[in-house]
């Protein structure tokens, strides 16, 4: 049992390792969140829920001045 647990121990270790070396992704969440308030606008439209819609366009407004 001893043994097995070392060598479940080496081998996260030997991942967490690579993991730490690799460089950090670049990842634009402004874009992805603009997608997505773009597509619930539209949802809301479509619904005509305009409270809604008004609110998340405000949102979009917010972000695109960021």
């Amino acid at each position: 049992m001893k043994l097995a647990n070392k060598q479940l121990r080496r081998s996260a270790q030997s991942w967490m390792s690579r993991v730490e070396r690799r460089p950090p992704l670049n990842v634009d969440y402004n874009s992805e969140l603009r997608d997505w308030l773009q597509h619930v606008i539209l949802e809301a439209e479509k619904n005509k829920d305009f409270k809604k819609k008004d609110q998340f366009l405000s949102l979009l407004k917010d972000l695109n001045a960021v």
